[in-house]
Protein backbone atom coordinates (compact mmCIF):
# COMPACT_ATOMS: atom_id res chain seq x y z
CA UNK A 1 0.00 0.00 0.00
CA UNK A 2 2.53 2.20 -0.73
CA UNK A 3 0.83 5.03 -2.58
CA UNK A 4 -2.30 4.98 -0.52
CA UNK A 5 -0.21 4.59 2.82
CA UNK A 6 1.57 8.76 1.74
CA UNK A 7 -1.85 9.29 0.96
CA UNK A 8 -3.21 8.52 4.51
CA UNK A 9 -0.43 10.10 5.85
CA UNK A 10 -1.02 13.09 4.45
CA UNK A 11 -4.10 13.50 5.43
CA UNK A 12 -3.71 12.25 9.12
CA UNK A 13 -1.07 14.87 9.52
CA UNK A 14 -2.47 17.65 7.86
CA UNK A 15 -6.18 17.49 8.99
CA UNK A 16 -4.87 20.47 11.27
CA UNK A 17 -4.55 22.30 7.71
CA UNK A 18 -7.82 22.70 8.01
CA UNK A 19 -7.84 26.63 6.52
CA UNK A 20 -10.48 28.24 8.60
CA UNK A 21 -8.44 26.37 11.65
CA UNK A 22 -5.15 27.78 10.83
CA UNK A 23 -6.26 31.07 10.08
CA UNK A 24 -8.22 31.23 13.48
CA UNK A 25 -5.35 29.88 15.73
CA UNK A 26 -2.87 32.17 13.78
CA UNK A 27 -4.89 35.30 14.03
CA UNK A 28 -6.24 34.94 17.46
CA UNK A 29 -2.79 33.82 19.09
CA UNK A 30 -0.88 36.05 16.83
CA UNK A 31 -2.80 39.16 18.03
CA UNK A 32 -2.29 38.57 21.54
CA UNK A 33 1.75 38.37 21.43
CA UNK A 34 4.23 41.33 21.41
CA UNK A 35 4.93 42.49 17.95
CA UNK A 36 8.30 41.24 16.85
CA UNK A 37 7.68 43.05 13.09
CA UNK A 38 5.40 45.17 11.11
CA UNK A 39 3.41 42.15 9.95
CA UNK A 40 2.86 40.74 13.59
CA UNK A 41 2.33 44.62 14.76
CA UNK A 42 -0.77 44.84 12.18
CA UNK A 43 -1.93 41.51 13.96
CA UNK A 44 -1.86 43.17 17.43
CA UNK A 45 -3.81 46.10 16.19
CA UNK A 46 -6.33 44.69 15.08
CA UNK A 47 -7.24 42.59 18.37
CA UNK A 48 -8.52 39.30 19.10
CA UNK A 49 -11.76 40.82 18.00
CA UNK A 50 -10.39 40.72 14.21
CA UNK A 51 -11.15 37.56 14.72
CA UNK A 52 -14.75 38.15 13.62
CA UNK A 53 -13.58 38.67 10.38
CA UNK A 54 -11.61 35.53 9.73
CA UNK A 55 -15.31 33.93 10.57
CA UNK A 56 -16.70 35.97 8.39
CA UNK A 57 -14.69 35.57 5.23
CA UNK A 58 -15.36 31.66 5.59
CA UNK A 59 -18.91 32.04 5.79
CA UNK A 60 -19.46 31.58 9.42
CA UNK A 61 -21.92 33.96 11.82
CA UNK A 62 -19.25 35.26 14.42
CA UNK A 63 -22.40 35.31 16.35
CA UNK A 64 -22.85 31.82 16.09
CA UNK A 65 -22.39 28.91 18.95
CA UNK A 66 -20.12 27.41 16.15
CA UNK A 67 -17.58 30.37 16.24
CA UNK A 68 -18.05 30.35 19.82
CA UNK A 69 -16.85 27.17 20.12
CA UNK A 70 -13.62 27.56 17.95
CA UNK A 71 -12.86 30.53 20.30
CA UNK A 72 -12.98 28.58 23.62
CA UNK A 73 -10.26 26.26 22.02
CA UNK A 74 -8.44 28.56 20.54
CA UNK A 75 -8.44 30.24 23.96
CA UNK A 76 -7.46 27.09 25.87
CA UNK A 77 -4.74 26.62 23.67
CA UNK A 78 -3.41 29.39 24.25
CA UNK A 79 -3.66 29.20 28.04
CA UNK A 80 -2.82 25.66 28.40
CA UNK A 81 0.50 26.00 30.67
CA UNK A 82 1.41 22.36 29.42
CA UNK A 83 1.81 23.81 25.58
CA UNK A 84 3.25 27.11 27.03
CA UNK A 85 6.09 25.05 28.49
CA UNK A 86 6.68 22.21 26.86
CA UNK A 87 6.81 24.03 23.21
CA UNK A 88 9.67 26.18 22.87
CA UNK A 89 7.91 29.57 22.16
CA UNK A 90 4.51 28.39 23.81
CA UNK A 91 1.06 29.40 21.62
CA UNK A 92 2.87 31.55 20.01
CA UNK A 93 5.32 28.99 18.43
CA UNK A 94 2.22 27.09 17.47
CA UNK A 95 0.59 29.97 15.20
CA UNK A 96 4.08 30.45 13.44
CA UNK A 97 4.29 26.69 12.91
CA UNK A 98 0.69 26.55 11.76
CA UNK A 99 1.89 28.70 8.95
CA UNK A 100 4.55 26.47 7.67
CA UNK A 101 3.44 23.17 6.11
CA UNK A 102 5.91 21.13 6.93
CA UNK A 103 6.75 22.20 10.39
CA UNK A 104 2.60 21.50 11.25
CA UNK A 105 3.22 18.33 9.56
CA UNK A 106 6.26 17.26 11.43
CA UNK A 107 4.15 18.67 14.77
CA UNK A 108 1.16 16.74 14.32
CA UNK A 109 3.32 13.21 13.49
CA UNK A 110 5.38 13.67 16.53
CA UNK A 111 1.93 14.40 18.54
CA UNK A 112 -0.03 12.06 17.21
CA UNK A 113 2.22 9.32 17.82
CA UNK A 114 2.73 10.08 21.36
CA UNK A 115 -1.03 9.89 21.87
CA UNK A 116 -2.79 6.84 23.61
CA UNK A 117 -4.45 4.62 21.05
CA UNK A 118 -7.16 5.35 21.70
CA UNK A 119 -7.00 9.29 21.03
CA UNK A 120 -5.53 8.36 18.12
CA UNK A 121 -8.55 5.92 16.87
CA UNK A 122 -11.14 9.03 17.47
CA UNK A 123 -8.48 11.11 15.76
CA UNK A 124 -8.77 8.59 12.40
CA UNK A 125 -12.40 8.11 12.68
CA UNK A 126 -13.26 12.09 12.72
CA UNK A 127 -10.42 12.14 9.66
CA UNK A 128 -12.59 9.17 7.75
CA UNK A 129 -16.13 11.32 8.53
CA UNK A 130 -15.18 14.20 7.06
CA UNK A 131 -13.22 12.32 4.33
CA UNK A 132 -16.56 10.42 3.72
CA UNK A 133 -19.06 13.61 4.25
CA UNK A 134 -17.07 16.38 2.93
CA UNK A 135 -15.00 15.23 0.16
CA UNK A 136 -16.75 13.73 -3.24
CA UNK A 137 -15.62 10.17 -4.81
CA UNK A 138 -12.93 11.99 -7.26
CA UNK A 139 -11.31 13.72 -4.48
CA UNK A 140 -12.19 17.33 -6.32
CA UNK A 141 -9.94 16.30 -9.30
CA UNK A 142 -6.96 16.66 -7.12
CA UNK A 143 -4.02 13.95 -6.27
CA UNK A 144 -2.61 16.06 -3.70
CA UNK A 145 -4.21 14.75 -0.17
CA UNK A 146 -2.80 18.73 1.22
CA UNK A 147 -5.01 20.20 -1.45
CA UNK A 148 -7.61 17.90 -1.57
CA UNK A 149 -7.66 18.76 2.67
CA UNK A 150 -8.05 22.20 2.09
CA UNK A 151 -11.03 22.23 0.67
CA UNK A 152 -12.51 20.61 3.95
CA UNK A 153 -14.50 23.26 5.89
CA UNK A 154 -15.42 23.87 9.08
CA UNK A 155 -18.43 25.61 7.85
CA UNK A 156 -20.06 22.52 6.60
CA UNK A 157 -18.98 20.53 9.97
CA UNK A 158 -21.21 19.64 12.62
CA UNK A 159 -20.78 21.55 15.97
CA UNK A 160 -20.43 18.34 17.68
CA UNK A 161 -17.29 17.45 14.24
CA UNK A 162 -15.82 21.20 15.47
CA UNK A 163 -16.03 20.55 18.79
CA UNK A 164 -13.97 17.01 18.84
CA UNK A 165 -11.56 18.63 16.31
CA UNK A 166 -10.84 21.15 18.19
CA UNK A 167 -10.56 18.84 21.25
CA UNK A 168 -8.53 16.16 19.33
CA UNK A 169 -5.87 19.34 18.02
CA UNK A 170 -5.69 20.63 21.71
CA UNK A 171 -4.62 16.85 22.73
CA UNK A 172 -2.21 16.50 20.18
CA UNK A 173 -0.78 19.67 21.26
CA UNK A 174 -0.63 19.03 24.64
CA UNK A 175 0.66 15.47 23.76
CA UNK A 176 3.45 16.53 21.60
CA UNK A 177 4.30 19.21 24.70
CA UNK A 178 4.79 16.42 26.96
CA UNK A 179 8.05 14.69 25.06
CA UNK A 180 6.98 11.61 26.26
CA UNK A 181 8.88 8.61 24.90
CA UNK A 182 7.65 6.99 21.55
CA UNK A 183 7.11 3.63 22.02
CA UNK A 184 7.60 2.31 18.37
CA UNK A 185 5.43 -1.66 17.68
CA UNK A 186 8.20 -3.97 17.09
CA UNK A 187 9.05 -5.41 13.90
CA UNK A 188 7.00 -8.90 14.08
CA UNK A 189 4.27 -6.59 15.76
CA UNK A 190 4.64 -4.65 11.97
CA UNK A 191 4.41 -8.00 10.12
CA UNK A 192 1.23 -9.28 11.94
CA UNK A 193 -0.67 -5.70 11.15
CA UNK A 194 0.18 -5.77 7.80
CA UNK A 195 -0.89 -9.15 7.38
CA UNK A 196 -4.63 -8.09 9.25
CA UNK A 197 -4.44 -4.85 7.09
CA UNK A 198 -4.56 -7.11 4.23
CA UNK A 199 -7.42 -9.18 5.85
CA UNK A 200 -9.50 -6.00 6.47
CA UNK A 201 -9.24 -4.65 3.13
CA UNK A 202 -10.62 -7.47 1.53
CA UNK A 203 -13.56 -7.80 3.99
CA UNK A 204 -13.94 -4.40 2.90
CA UNK A 205 -14.23 -5.08 -0.25
CA UNK A 206 -16.55 -7.74 0.55
CA UNK A 207 -14.16 -10.22 -1.14
CA UNK A 208 -14.43 -8.75 -4.63
CA UNK A 209 -11.87 -10.24 -6.24
CA UNK A 210 -11.47 -7.28 -9.12
CA UNK A 211 -11.83 -4.64 -6.54
CA UNK A 212 -8.96 -6.38 -4.60
CA UNK A 213 -6.94 -6.58 -7.76
CA UNK A 214 -7.65 -3.02 -8.64
CA UNK A 215 -6.53 -2.01 -5.36
CA UNK A 216 -3.61 -3.95 -5.43
CA UNK A 217 -2.38 -2.28 -9.01
CA UNK A 218 -3.34 1.18 -7.82
CA UNK A 219 -1.06 -0.08 -4.94
CA UNK A 220 1.94 -1.14 -7.39
CA UNK A 221 1.17 1.66 -9.90
CA UNK A 222 0.44 4.86 -8.07
CA UNK A 223 1.68 6.99 -11.09
CA UNK A 224 -1.07 5.57 -13.24
CA UNK A 225 -3.81 6.52 -10.47
CA UNK A 226 -6.46 8.94 -11.83
CA UNK A 227 -8.28 11.09 -8.81
CA UNK A 228 -11.02 8.97 -8.56
CA UNK A 229 -8.55 6.32 -7.69
CA UNK A 230 -7.00 7.83 -5.05
CA UNK A 231 -10.44 8.34 -3.28
CA UNK A 232 -10.85 5.18 -3.54
CA UNK A 233 -8.41 3.30 -2.25
CA UNK A 234 -7.88 6.32 0.26
CA UNK A 235 -11.75 5.47 1.63
CA UNK A 236 -11.12 2.07 1.46
CA UNK A 237 -7.95 1.39 3.31
CA UNK A 238 -8.99 3.83 5.51
CA UNK A 239 -12.36 1.76 6.53
CA UNK A 240 -10.18 -1.51 6.88
CA UNK A 241 -8.37 -0.14 9.17
CA UNK A 242 -11.17 1.28 11.44
CA UNK A 243 -12.57 -1.98 11.33
CA UNK A 244 -9.56 -3.70 12.35
CA UNK A 245 -9.41 -5.05 15.64
CA UNK A 246 -6.25 -3.52 18.75
CA UNK A 247 -3.56 -3.72 18.43
CA UNK A 248 -3.20 -4.69 15.12
CA UNK A 249 -4.62 -1.65 13.94
CA UNK A 250 -3.23 0.69 16.14
CA UNK A 251 0.24 -0.46 14.75
CA UNK A 252 -0.85 0.34 11.18
CA UNK A 253 -2.05 3.64 12.24
CA UNK A 254 1.24 3.91 14.16
CA UNK A 255 3.36 3.04 10.94
CA UNK A 256 1.74 5.63 8.96
CA UNK A 257 2.20 8.75 10.80
CA UNK A 258 5.69 7.78 12.06
CA UNK A 259 8.23 8.39 9.94
CA UNK A 260 11.29 5.91 10.24
CA UNK A 261 14.54 7.86 8.52
CA UNK A 262 14.43 11.06 10.24
CA UNK A 263 11.57 12.12 6.90
CA UNK A 264 8.69 14.25 7.05
CA UNK A 265 5.09 12.62 7.79
CA UNK A 266 4.18 13.10 4.03
CA UNK A 267 7.10 11.80 2.27
CA UNK A 268 5.80 9.10 -0.18
CA UNK A 269 7.15 5.83 0.24
CA UNK A 270 8.39 6.42 4.19
CA UNK A 271 5.35 5.75 5.35
CA UNK A 272 2.29 3.03 5.62
CA UNK A 273 2.92 -0.96 6.47
CA UNK A 274 6.59 -0.66 5.52
CA UNK A 275 6.27 1.05 2.53
CA UNK A 276 5.49 -2.51 0.92
CA UNK A 277 2.50 -2.61 -2.19
CA UNK A 278 -0.49 -3.81 -1.14
CA UNK A 279 -0.40 -7.61 -2.87
CA UNK A 280 -3.18 -9.56 -3.72
CA UNK A 281 -4.07 -13.13 -2.18
CA UNK A 282 -4.50 -14.07 -6.18
CA UNK A 283 -1.51 -12.76 -7.33
CA UNK A 284 0.76 -13.33 -4.22
CA UNK A 285 3.28 -16.55 -4.10
CA UNK A 286 2.37 -16.62 -0.68
CA UNK A 287 -0.73 -16.48 -0.64
CA UNK A 288 -1.27 -18.26 2.72
CA UNK A 289 0.56 -15.67 4.16
CA UNK A 290 -2.29 -13.08 3.23
CA UNK A 291 -5.37 -15.16 2.91
CA UNK A 292 -8.65 -13.78 4.66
Amino acid sequence: MKRSASCLATLIVTLAATTLASAAIHRDLDSLALPADATAAASADAGPGDLGSVFSSYGIDPDSNKARIVVAWVEKIRQDPLIAVGIPGGAQRVAQIFLDPAAREELMASGLARLAPADRFRYVQLLTKLLDEQVPVNCFGLLDMRAVMTRVSLREMSESDVEQYFSLLHQVLVSEASHAPITEPTPQQYAAAERQFTRAVITELQGDQADVDRFAFYSSHPSQATPLDVCWATRVALHAIIAMPDPERDHVLFQTIVPHDGSDASSAGQLGTSGKAFVSPAASQSGADHAP
